[in-house]
Order: C-alpha cells, then structure tokens, then sequence
C-alpha cells in the first residue's frame, strides 16, 4: 500500500473509533469518567465522628432554642501568584466536624431549621464535588459522602448556602451566634462572599478597629462580675475612644455602660437594645471553655504530638556541635516531626544560639552556632490538629559554662515551682506567680536586679498559655480544672548592657513544659525530653542523627558557594 494510502486508511479508522466511542460509550470508558470516590480517612487514630457529634450536641444544649449558630472555615492564603499556603482548617469548625475543606460552612439549630422539607438540627454546607478540579487539587467529599464520612445530620452543597441563609434570616424567631470573623479575608473568595452575605442579612454586632476596640466591644458584651464590670469602665475612662464606634449601635451601648451604675444595670440596658443582634460573644465563650478541658481521645493525640516533639529534642541534645548552623538542627527536628508522622509543624520552630538566645520568638535560624554559646530550642509538632510545644535550652558545646550553669538551675527551680502550682482549684496565673517569685529572689541574690518590679528586665513574658488545637489555646483564663493542658514556660534573657556583667551577656534560657492538671500532682507530659543539667550533658556526648563522620560526608554546598560549575 501506497505511503499516503495507508496514512488516510488509519485516519478513517481512528475517526470511526471515536464516532463509535462518542454514540455507543464502553462501560470501561464510563468508568474512567466517572468521578473517583471521596477523600479517605488514611490515618486510623483520627478523632471519630462521634466525637464531634459529642462537641456538637454540647454547643446546642449550651444555646437557647431560636438559636442558629453559624461556624466558617479558615480562608486559604495565598503565598504569591499561583502558589498557596498549605491549608490548614479552623480550629473550632474541625472540633465540631472534622472537615479539612475550605468554604464550608456549620449551622447549629436547637429548634431546627428546615431544608429539603425536613427539620434538622445540624446542617453542613460544603463545596461541591468537580472531578476536573479534584485532579489538580485534591478529591471533596461532596454532600452525600459528608453526611456518611463526618456522621452530620444533614449536608448539602455551599452552592446553597445564600437560599438557605435568606430564608433564615427572614425569620423573627431567629437569633444568630457567630464567632469572629477571620481576618485577612479575600473578599473575592467563597469565604468572603459568605460572610459578606451574613453581614448583609444579619447585622452583626462586629466592629472595625484595633485590638483595643475589639476587646472593649468583647468586654462590654460578656461581663460576667462587678468586677469586671468595674474593671472595664475604669479602662474605657482612661484609654478608650469611643468614636471608634461612631455609627454603631454599639456607640449608644458604650455610652450606656459608662453611665450604668452596675453590672445589673448594664443587663438591663442591654437586654432591651442589643439583644436582637446576632451574637458575637457568647458563643466564644461557650467554645473556649469546651475545648479547654481535653477528653481521653484529645489527651491522646496531643500526647503523641508531645512525644513527636520530645524525641525531636532528644535527637537534638545528640546531634548539635559547634559549627553546625541553626537550620540543620531545625532540618534535623522538623525531620523527626515529619517521619513520626506530624503533619504540621505548631508554630515556626525556634532555633537561636548566641545573641538570638535572648530573643524571644527567633525565627530565622541562620547564623552558626560556635563552642561557649546557649540555644534555645522552642518547638512543637501539631499531630491530627494538635499542638505540642517544648522548649530546651542546651550549651552548644555540650558543657554548661558556671555562668550559664547558675542561669539554667535558676531557671529550672522556677518551672519546677510552677509545675507545682499547676493544680485543680488554683488561679490560671498561680503558675507565673510562683515562677516569678523564685525568679525574682534568685536575680536579687546574684545582684542583676535591686527591686522586684526589675525583674520584667529579664523576665519579659508569662509563665504559661493553654495548649490543644492551637499553640496558644483558647480558654476561660479563669481556675485551673482537672483535664486541661497548660505549658509552664519561664524564662531569664539577658542581653548586653552596661549595667550588667559582661559574663552574663547574652545567656537565655527557657524551659517549657506541657502540664496536664489532674484532680491530684500535676502531670508532666513531656518529661521524656531531659531538663536537668546532668541529664542533658549526658545525652549531649551520645552521637546523633545530624553528626556527620569527619572526612566522610561534608556538606553538598558551603555556605554561600555558588552551585554552578565553572564557566
């Protein structure tokens, strides 16, 4: 057959196979443009769903019957151009659902709503399944695998999220409960657009300003004593501007709440005013003292977070050297992390030595750290949405100097008063304050401070800060109860200065904890990870995963060297 022949021949095949295909498709074909099935929970120690029905049901009952509580998911941030961050969802509409998808939305009804021709008491809206996008980014779970995969009563696509809102909103016997709006929102996103609507609809009680306003709204609306209420009004006297307000209805309520006579008062007042508005408050309230006693499963996976994290520490008391730089322990730690199975890492992990030992939150990790420095080693791993966060502090050379030795026992002696204080009954603060005190006694006798209120010279920070699903966790603030998690974090940082002895410049020191309080001792969660100056001496002279062999294996690039071969 002639070469142009055969050429036209396997055209007109080919055209008649796809004709064939287009009118009388292969059900093999029908298969591969089916769309694929919905994400798979890999992990098998994932939170259950009825954990998050369990959470579920206690922010209902907490809510009065016309209630309509309303949960979005966190935005998703760009980095720049066409790349994003990694997406990480809201801490409180994964407590209550367990869905990793941006632009998702959670309604909560004591008294039910209606959809479909059905009351249902919880309803999530999630993004819709598109098999096209799914294979750039990623398979949804879509309605129907929602409401089998999460265990919600009821899910439909976000795409209806503005009918089923309107018709809310029309109702008189609706009264909305949000949390506050995320920030740095597109307001060109999904999640821009839906809350932009609910802000249409439902005039939220949500105002525009610095922290200061934002605390003083958030004040007024849930004062819970006299004393708070009194507490308040002295801070609005003194450094509030109340034309922060101007326009608001809230303008008129802070003018009431500096007229009321008494917390009794202000109720009244606000009961006949605002209580018509959606609330921004109470349902903040309510979450935060949930999530701030763990259940046996959360305790769980924030113990193996803390696990993670202290053989991370451990592996670093081993491998750390002078001339090694700051990075390849933080390589080494997140390493550690990531092969035990973290999937984040809970904050940026700090790694400074030398003159970055006594900055608090160092977070570049760059410069190389020699023999006679200290670095500090603040890190946590965040394992299945939750966080750890451990601080050591070791001698670079693997040998406390006298100077640094007094520093750290200082230091130690102080966590080990506040652990002690970390009990059921006692005050949120009562760890710092016995920290301080040790702290503040011991800079006395060795001559660094004259007076006790000297001491935030070089101890600038609290002692501790709730830890679960977020580094620095929500909580009441309030007693310590029995099945909460805290970290007891003091620290002395001191830079150089005239006025002090050169041979304390630059030492810093913090040693963090994570401490459960139980109805008895408190609990150490992270004691695996040495604190003592024997103890971390001891494991310094073992070799670890980041010693290189001399003459062996050199690094694949010197610093600063170019990559390229010679021209």
């Amino acid at each position: 057959m002639h070469p142009f022949q055969q050429a036209y021949t396997m055209r007109f095949y080919l055209l008649l196979t796809i004709v064939a295909l287009l009118l009388f498709p292969v059900s093999g074909v029908q298969a591969r443009q089916a769309p694929a099935e919905a994400p798979v929970r890999y992990d098998l120690d994932l939170l259950s769903p009825a954990f998050h029905r369990d959470r579920r049901d206690a922010v209902r009952d907490a809510l009065p019957a016309n209630a309509v509580a309303i949960f979005f998911s966190a935005p998703a941030r760009n980095r720049e151009n066409d790349v994003s961050f990694e997406y990480r969802q809201s801490s409180d509409l994964y407590y209550l659902t367990g869905t990793h998808e941006p632009e998702s939305v959670l309604l909560l009804a004591p008294g039910g709503l209606a959809v479909d021709g059905k009351t249902v008491h919880e309803l999530l809206m999630v993004p819709p399944r598109n098999p096209a996008s799914e294979t750039w980014t990623g398979r949804l779970y879509g309605a129907e695998r929602a409401e089998t995969a999460l265990g919600v009563e009821k899910a439909v696509s976000n795409e209806r999220y503005e009918e089923i809102l309107t018709a809310l909103a029309a109702r008189d016997d609706v009264r909305f409960f949000h949390l506050p709006f995320p920030q740095g929102v597109d307001s060109r996103s999904a999640l821009g657009q839906q809350i932009a609507l609910f802000k249409v609809l439902a005039h939220p009680l949500e105002v525009d300003g610095n922290f200061m306003v934002q605390w003083v709204v958030r004040g007024m609306l849930s004062s819970q004593s006299e004393e708070d209420f009194a507490r308040l009004k002295q801070l609005m006297a003194g450094r509030f501007d109340p034309t922060a307000l101007a326009g608001s209805p809230l303008e008129a309520a802070a003018e009431a709440y500096a007229k009321a006579e008494s917390l009794e008062a202000w109720r009244t007042w606000k009961q006949a005013h605002l209580d018509g508005y959606p609330d921004g408050v109470t349902l903040r309230s309510l979450l935060n003292e949930l999530r701030m006693v763990k259940t046996d499963d959360e305790r769980a996976l924030l113990q193996h977070a803390i696990d993670i994290t202290v053989e991370a520490h451990r592996e670093a008391m081993k491998s750390i050297e002078p001339g090694q730089y700051e990075y390849e322990a933080e390589a080494l730690i997140e390493y550690i992390f990531r092969r035990n199975g973290a999937e984040y890492t809970a904050f940026p992990s700090i790694v400074g030595s030398g003159e970055n030992a006594v900055i608090l939150h160092y977070e570049t990790n760059r410069r190389q750290m020699q023999a006679g420095d200290m670095v500090v080693i603040d890190i946590g791993a965040e394992y299945h949405g939750y966080a750890a966060d451990v601080t050591r502090t070791l001698p670079v050379d693997g040998t406390f100097s006298p100077e640094q030795k007094t520093i750290y026992e200082l230091v130690l002696a102080a966590q080990e008063a506040g652990i002690e204080a970390t009990r059921a009954g006692e005050s949120f603060g009562a760890p710092h304050q016995a920290a301080a005190a040790v702290i503040t006694e011991g800079l006395r006798e060795l001559g660094l401070i004259q007076s006790d209120d000297q001491v935030r010279t070089f101890f600038m920070h609290g002692t501790s800060h709730y830890l679960g699903l977020y580094v620095h966790d929500v909580g009441t603030g309030g007693t310590l109860v029995p099945g909460t998690v805290i970290t007891v974090e003091p620290g002395i940082y001191i830079n150089p200065s005239p006025d002090v002895d050169p041979k304390w410049w630059n030492i810093g020191v913090r040693i963090e904890d994570d401490v459960l309080v139980t109805d008895g001792d408190p609990v150490v969660m992270s004691t695996g990870a040495p604190r003592t100056v024997a103890a971390i001496e001891a494991l310094m002279r073992e070799t670890g995963l980041g010693n290189t062999p001399a003459g062996v294996v050199e690094r694949a690039v010197a610093p600063g060297a170019s990559t390229r071969g010679s021209q």
